[in-house]
Parts: C-alpha cells; sequence; structure tokens
C-alpha cells in the first residue's frame, strides 16, 4: 500500500522540542495502521500559511524545500497561523480551470462513460476497470491539456466524468485540507475510505469523511496544533 498522508492534531504546546515525542505518544495506540511517519517528504508543502505567519519563530515547522521554494507553506504549526480558506480556494480555482479545458478539449466528442459503468463490467477486477475507463479518448486528452491534477488522479478523472463543473468544484474544495486520515486531539483515527477502495461509485464515504474533517479542522482552536504528515502504513 502506498504512502498516507496522515493529519495529526495535538492539544496546545508551547516547546517545539515537544512535538515530535508528542506525534509519537499520540499515534503509539495506531501502529496497526501507521508505523512510521515522516515530516520531511511527499507533504511537506501540504499546509498553507497566513501571511503574518512568522518563519523561523520556532511555531512553523518546514522542510529544507518549503524554506526554498515554498516559503507560505509548511508541514506543522499553531492552527491559528494556518490558512484553510486559501488552500480550498486554491483547489477550488484548479479544479475549474482543469474542468474547463476538459470541457473544450471533449466538446467535438461523444460524453465518456462513467466509471461505475466498468466497475459494473469487471466487479472482481478494479485494476481492469480503472484501466478501461480511463483508455476512453475523452480521458486520454487530460495528458495534453496543462492543467495539474490534484492527488488520487484516477479518482479526479471520474468525477470529471460524472459530475457538473459546480460539484466537481466543490469536490476539490472539499478535499484540499483533509489528508487521507485524520487523527484528533483525542486520539480518534478517522479514514476516508476512498484511499482503502472501499468507498461506493459515489464517493459517500468519502464525502463523509470530508465533512467531518473539515467540520473538526475548522473548529479547532487557535492555539492547537496540526501536523501533516508522510506516513509509512503497517505491514
Amino acid at each position: 500500500m502506498s504512502a498516507r498522508h496522515l493529519l495529526v492534531c495535538l492539544p496546545p504546546l508551547d516547546d517545539p522540542q515537544q512535538w515530535a515525542e508528542e506525534i509519537d505518544a499520540a499515534l503509539a495506540p495506531h501502529s496497526g495502521d501507521i508505523a512510521s511517519w515522516s515530516i520531511e517528504r511527499r507533504y511537506d508543502t501540504h499546509l498553507a500559511l497566513r501571511p503574518e505567519a512568522q518563519q523561523g519563530s520556532g511555531l512553523v515547522v518546514q522542510s529544507q524545500r518549503a524554506r526554498t521554494s515554498c516559503r507560505s507553506r509548511c508541514s506543522g504549526a499553531r492552527r491559528g497561523l494556518l490558512d484553510f480558506g486559501a488552500m480550498r480556494t486554491e483547489h477550488a480555482e484548479r479544479a475549474a480551470r482543469l474542468y474547463g479545458a476538459w470541457e473544450a478539449a471533449t466538446a467535438a466528442m461523444a460524453p465518456a462513460s462513467p466509471f461505475s459503468l466498468f466497475g459494473q463490467r469487471h466487479p472482481q477486477n478494479r485494476h481492469r476497470a480503472r484501466e478501461e475507463f480511463l483508455a476512453q479518448p475523452q480521458l486520454q486528452v487530460l495528458h495534453d491539456i496543462g492543467v495539474p491534477f490534484a492527488r488520487h488522479q484516477d479518482a479526479e478523472a471520474a468525477a470529471l466524468v460524472a459530475l457538473d463543473q459546480e460539484a466537481f468544484v466543490c469536490r476539490a474544495r472539499q478535499r484540499a485540507v483533509p489528508g487521507d486520515l485524520l487523527l484528533t486531539e483525542h486520539g480518534d483515527l478517522h479514514v476516508n475510505p476512498a484511499f482503502l477502495n472501499s468507498d461506493d461509485a459515489d464517493e459517500t464515504g468519502s464525502a463523509r469523511y470530508l465533512a467531518r474533517a473539515n467540520r473538526y479542522l475548522d473548529e479547532l482552536g487557535s492555539d492547537h496544533l496540526v501536523f501533516s504528515l508522510h506516513g509509512r502504513p503497517a505491514e
């Protein structure tokens, strides 16, 4: 299984030197899900900082990559220093560009068949269903339109076909902040079922997870801590 994007939330801690130790302690009860974590890898520029956030103050965790090329991003900070609104706007704008470019590129083509059709055709072979879905000419053009995908490209391609532009943009906004898993300050681990390939074609479970995660993160106190981690799944 590939790496998991894990958000860990902790209660207020004034000493940044304690943060790594507290992350270890918070994840210890979930060793059956997460074997190890890193703050320096794939998801180290996930979180957007507010303009007034002071890098180098000890209150913001930034990798070398973020410090050199993405100064407005980080992998951990107090909730009050993070700009979830900017993250959602960024994802929504990218989704709108992608949808518009794809719609223009496929204007002369017949509508693509939804992924659910291929899932019904190959109920025991999701990999083959995905391959046949993506082989459609209407989806092959996605490689040439010059707008980047979000993570989980296959799911985004399926959403392009299934949703209108407004719903597609809303979907992107919902996915901007939560990762694949969310560990709350109380030790509850929430998992997006889409990451486990256990969701339905309408992404019902994923939508439920995202609504819960976004609500929790938005209501988190400004002094609480949020970390974006690269989690290695347990074998």
